[in-house]
């Protein structure tokens, strides 16, 4: 399902360039105060399959628009916010979680600088037509990396021969973490086909900035087109393409019409 929250501002009109973690944050704390064994599972352990964890929702960056940036804050121009949030869930659930996000008030921001925010409305986004070849937008960069000998990680860019695979191969993890014990069929490599479609924008985010565990983690912005069947365009429409979709990295939406 998909979630289009609105949101107004109570107070403060600054935000850090950073917040995808306290926005990951705060969507885990309203699913807690409904479920707390749910979200202790998304948190703790998720989907798991070959030792890697999947938590199954992506959410896009905040449209703030509009907006002016000086130095690494964000002053807010307008009056409204809008945020996008994609769970793969079953479709009985919807509701449910629809009720969790309305009405809700909550505070974004860092030492420095806070912004107070309520949720004015929560709409739901029709899914697109999932077709075997797609072309995308990514609402948010995607992140997708590779170990290095030392073990450590290194963000390939999309521009990178290997990456298409990389993307494939993590779309395949979650289908089998999904369907593990149904004993499905995985695709074939065979079966897929990345292309992307313009020049890539590089994008580090900042993850628990100015503490002892921050990290940056690379993604990149770009359009891209991809073959791959049904089910797998599903999954990384709704449970984020890449890595690292719970805080906030490969939200995408379809392009209309084709690009040359």
């Amino acid at each position: 399902m998909e979630l289009q929250l609105k949101f107004g501002l109570r107070r403060g009109n600054s935000l850090p360039v950073n917040y995808q973690y306290e926005l990951s944050s705060w969507i885990y704390k309203v699913i807690q105060r409904a479920d707390h064994e749910y979200s202790t599972f998304l948190h703790e352990k998720g989907f798991s399959v070959d030792g890697r964890n999947f938590k199954m929702f992506t959410f896009s960056q905040l449209d703030l628009r509009p907006y002016k940036i000086s130095g690494n804050q964000i002053r807010l121009l307008g009056k409204e916010i809008l945020l996008n949030i994609r769970f793969l869930i079953d479709s009985s659930l919807d509701h449910f979680i629809k009720g969790l996000f309305m009405e809700q008030c909550f505070s974004l921001g860092d030492r420095n600088t806070v912004v107070d925010f309520e949720v004015s409305s929560v709409e739901t986004i029709a899914p697109p037509l999932f077709k075997s070849v797609m072309q995308y937008q990514c609402l948010s960069p995607i992140c997708v990396s590779r170990r290095r000998p030392d073990d450590s990680a290194e963000y390939v860019s999309p521009e990178d021969p290997g990456f298409g695979a990389l993307l494939v191969q993590n779309l395949q993890r979650k289908a089998k973490a999904l369907v593990s014990i149904t004993g499905d069929k995985e695709q074939a490599a065979s079966d897929f086909k990345f292309r992307l479609l313009n020049t890539p924008r590089k994008k580090g985010i900042h993850i628990k900035a100015d503490t002892a565990q921050h990290t940056q983690v690379i993604g990149y912005l770009f359009h891209f087109e991809l073959s791959a069947p049904l089910e797998l365009h599903e999954i990384g429409y709704f449970a984020g393409f890449g890595e690292k979709n719970s805080m906030g990295f490969g939200t995408v939406t379809r392009i209309n019409g084709w690009l040359d």
